[in-house]
């Protein structure tokens, strides 16, 4: 991927240069007119394709830094103090990014809808106050008569400055990209609960790829600023905001050019219409919807695109973890559940032994899955206690479990399958190793472990590292889930029926690693399986369950032996 970025950075740098010594003047201004659009809508892209952040109304970050550099311009009048303001005048939309993301997202997961609309109320309300704020804003004919920056007059200059602001802000997504970030940002889009159950602070990454888009959308302002010279409540509205979407649609929101070759056909093609069509607006409609269907990549995914930036050797041993290591307990004491009038759980008590493998089993229904939703904060409770080594969970919440030495396998295995074997594992890697500035350096890709190694040993396919998780069947999904989390090194592990799927070999497999795991670290292990030979393999305690409540605890042979169970099992009176 970088290598292609990188060869595209220097034909579109090669193409830049051309175009006015070719094309002349006039194409320069118009191409500079929607290299500046295409500018905000790279950060649109950015958010929207690597991190799931969707903006309807980001024209509002253009916006603000384009009053804000209108008013600081006409004010210094062609002062050298104007380049470091300008600077900082793009910084502005960033920070306010940043706050609003974090604040919507800051509790919430997944909940992208919601904040869409948010940032288009914004942009509404953004619209309304320059319209009434005239002392300021110029009001509804917007503010005039603001002055270049010093030392771009003339139409090549303007062009020569946003060709470089151009080529920065894609190096720049390049960067990011290639970075172990960029690769948390896709997973994070593609499910942001696991990433959660990884340890990852997923409203911190989504409001940080917000904020480097309200950079650009802050960039791309005050270069229009200048460049023409007035600023209008416009850029707040419907009809902006939606075309910037339509930029990112048409070009393609996963490609870091993608926004720019929409902004660009777009643009031009509506130029070249608007004085050629009396319905111009309807064939431009039917290109966006020709494209859109035909190319669902956009225009850029046309471009084909070489390896990915891991080929990296894995040379470097990752961090170890700091803090506590040992093995955690767990009980639950009285938790009920309720879903509406259903209760869930009712009344359940359970004790996970530390060190020891606790094994919950039950019909269909019992709770055994849901006693795992509890635990983990994704079911609220109605009624009970949770504790992990004595200590009550007050809040509980995945990220803040995983970083207290909790890790959860899913019955369906989550894995990321537009990520490589390789990147897959190294999310794991990452997680409670890696802080947020760490994951822009790019060192991270080269991390090893012998755990590691180990897992790669007993599983071959795990070291295809360019391999994508969409190409493995769904056994070895269950296996590279459960790898990733162990590459967490909890102290507590929840395994909610690991060998779903498996074949027997890999059933045996993944046995053999549980034992190897547990007598290597000592972690505490509850696994909730109906595969009664796992069950005896692995269990030192077996616990019951029936209709969200505890019915019977001891060895397998005490269990088997338990009328209770024998009559939950074979239908029987209880």
């Amino acid at each position: 991927m970088v290598s292609s970025a990188v060869r595209n950075l220097a034909v579109l740098a090669t193409a830049m240069i051309l175009l006015p010594l070719l094309a002349g003047d006039l194409w320069a201004y118009e191409v500079s007119l929607y290299l500046t659009y295409g500018i905000v809508a790279t950060g649109l892209g950015l958010a929207w394709g690597l991190s799931g952040t969707l903006s309807l109304g980001h024209g509002l970050y253009m916006a603000i830094s384009a009053y804000l550099a209108a008013n600081v311009f006409i004010v210094l009048d062609g002062s050298g103090l104007a380049w470091p303001a300008a600077f900082l005048c793009a910084l502005v939309p960033m920070v306010i990014a940043f706050i609003i993301a974090f604040g919507v997202f800051r509790g919430q997961t997944g909940n992208a809808t919601s904040f869409s609309m948010v940032t288009l109320a914004l942009a509404l309300a953004g619209g309304q106050i320059a319209i009434g704020w005239s002392s300021v804003t110029g009001g509804f004919n917007g503010l005039l008569g603001v002055p270049p920056l010093p030392g771009i007059s003339g139409i090549i200059e303007q062009y020569a400055l946003v060709g470089a602001a151009t080529l920065v802000v894609c190096a720049g997504y390049v960067w990011l990209i290639s970075a172990p970030l960029g690769t948390v940002w896709k997973a994070v889009a593609a499910d942001e609960r696991r990433m959660q159950f990884l340890g990852f602070d997923t409203a911190l990454l989504k409001a940080l790829a917000f904020a480097v888009s309200g950079f650009c959308a802050g960039l791309g302002g005050v270069i229009y600023a200048q460049q023409q010279g007035i600023v209008t409540p416009d850029l707040t509205g419907f009809a902006f905001c939606g075309s910037l979407l339509v930029y990112v649609a048409v070009g393609g929101r996963m490609s870091v050019f993608g926004p720019l070759v929409g902004a660009l056909v777009v643009g031009l093609l509506s130029s070249e219409l608007r004085d050629r069509v009396d319905w111009w607006e309807l064939v431009l409609a039917l290109v966006f919807i020709v494209v859109v269907l035909r190319f669902p990549k956009g225009l850029a995914g046309i471009i084909p695109t070489s390896a990915a930036v891991t080929n990296l050797s894995m040379s470097v041993e990752a961090p170890r973890l700091k803090g506590e290591r040992s093995a955690l307990s767990c009980q639950l004491q009285g938790v009920s559940v309720k879903m509406g009038s259903v209760r869930i759980l009712n009344g359940l008590n359970f004790f996970a032994e530390q060190g020891k493998t606790t094994c919950i089993i039950g019909p269909n229904g019992a709770g055994k899955s849901s006693s795992f939703n509890a635990l983990t904060g994704l079911l609220p409770l109605s009624g009970g206690a949770l504790s992990l080594d004595g200590k009550p969970i007050r809040k509980a919440t995945p990220a803040a479990l995983t970083l207290a030495g909790v890790s959860r396998k899913f019955q369906a295995p989550t894995v990321f399958p537009a990520l490589t074997i390789r990147e897959n594992l190294s999310l794991g890697l990452w997680s409670k190793r890696a802080s947020t500035v760490d994951l822009l350096n790019r060192r991270l890709w080269q991390w090893n472990s012998p755990l590691l190694a180990e897992l790669k040993r007993r599983f071959e396919f795990l070291a295809e590292d360019a391999k994508l998780a969409s190409d493995l069947s769904h056994g070895q999904r269950q296996i590279l889930e459960l790898s990733m989390v162990l590459l967490t090194e909890p102290r507590l592990l929840l395994l909610d029926e690991p060998c779903a799927g498996l074949s027997q070999d890999e059933t045996f497999a993944v046995i053999d690693l549980a034992k190897w795991i547990r007598a290597k670290t000592g972690m505490t292990i509850v696994v909730v399986e109906h595969d009664m030979a796992l069950v005896e393999a692995l269990a030192d305690t077996v616990n019951v369950f029936h209709q969200g409540r505890f019915l019977a605890k001891g060895t397998i042979e005490e269990v088997r032996a338990n009328d209770d169970v024998r009559n939950v099992y074979v239908g029987g009176q209880r």
